[in-house]
């Protein structure tokens, strides 16, 4: 009774893992994890209390994370790829059956099947039913990625688009030690209109728990969250019985999707 649960962890292990000493594909690679994936998100605050659903498409891709309430601020996010399987775009989109989002992302990637860079768009319409998939909407932002030989980003510059506002250029360098966690972060922000001006720097150490990093379970959860890391960062509040997060820690992003208190649900699969 007691061996499967047993085979089950040390393959979790086994996988999750892997990418830490051989290295991992292109950024976007299908299937997901062969035996674990996340199925629901969970806000635990009784004050926001709401669960989204995470559904995948057959090769292992997922495709969605619709919340019980689709609404402004909370829509659901639609996640399309191209005939490689590779992620080309990313859509909170409202579900009231008129291709309506409220933010999507269209991604540009290069030969090795990398994303290099992305515009962000608010408050417009979309088509998936089109070659490229059409977003018309207003373009606020471009961010574009570098990678290391892991496949895992070590730096973005996000460049404001609207120029009736402050515009801002943000570039964020990642430093990843030999645990294949990224041990510094470095955000520098500069006012568009003033290059010379002395940037804004911040510089972040983060620490990690001894656990697999959930986002390993797919390159998609890495890439939207910006965590290549081998461990989580931080502290969870709770694991399961194979050592993946089952509570964050107060105010934390978990796949794009801001949680006070968050929790995480996972299918097991033989």
């Amino acid at each position: 009774m007691n061996q499967r649960p047993c085979a089950l962890y040390c393959a979790i292990i086994a996988v999750l893992l892997l990418p830490a000493c051989l290295k991992p594909g292109p950024i976007i690679v299908p299937p997901g994890h062969p035996t674990a994936r996340i199925i629901q998100l969970k806000e635990l605050d009784p004050l926001y209390s709401d669960s989204s659903r995470v559904a995948y498409n057959q090769p292992g891709n997922p495709v969605s994370i619709t919340p019980s309430s689709v609404s402004t601020g909370y829509p659901m996010w639609l996640f399309r790829y191209d005939n490689q399987h590779r992620l080309i775009a990313s859509v909170g989109a409202y579900d009231n059956g008129l291709n309506m989002f409220e933010m999507a992302h269209r991604y540009v990637l290069n030969a090795a099947g990398r994303i290099i860079s992305d515009t962000t768009f608010v408050f417009g319409t979309f088509d998936t039913t089109v070659t490229p998939l059409r977003i018309t909407g207003q373009g606020v932002r471009t961010t574009s990625y570098n990678y290391d030989s892991y496949s895992r980003i070590t730096q973005t510059v996000t460049t404001d688009l609207v120029p009736d506002i402050p515009r801002f250029r943000t570039t964020v360098n990642y430093s990843y030690n030999n645990t294949g966690n990224a041990w510094k972060i470095v955000t520098i922000r500069v006012e568009i209109p003033y290059p010379h001006a002395i940037p804004d720097t911040s510089i972040t150490y983060p620490v990690y728990d001894n656990k697999p990093n959930f986002h390993r379970l797919h390159p998609v959860w890495q890439f939207v969250d910006r965590d290549y890391n081998t461990n989580n960062p931080g502290n969870a509040i709770s694991y399961d019985t194979y050592g993946l997060a089952t509570e964050m820690q107060p105010n934390t992003n978990i796949l794009g999707i801001f949680y006070h208190r968050g929790a995480i649900r996972y299918e097991y699969r033989p």
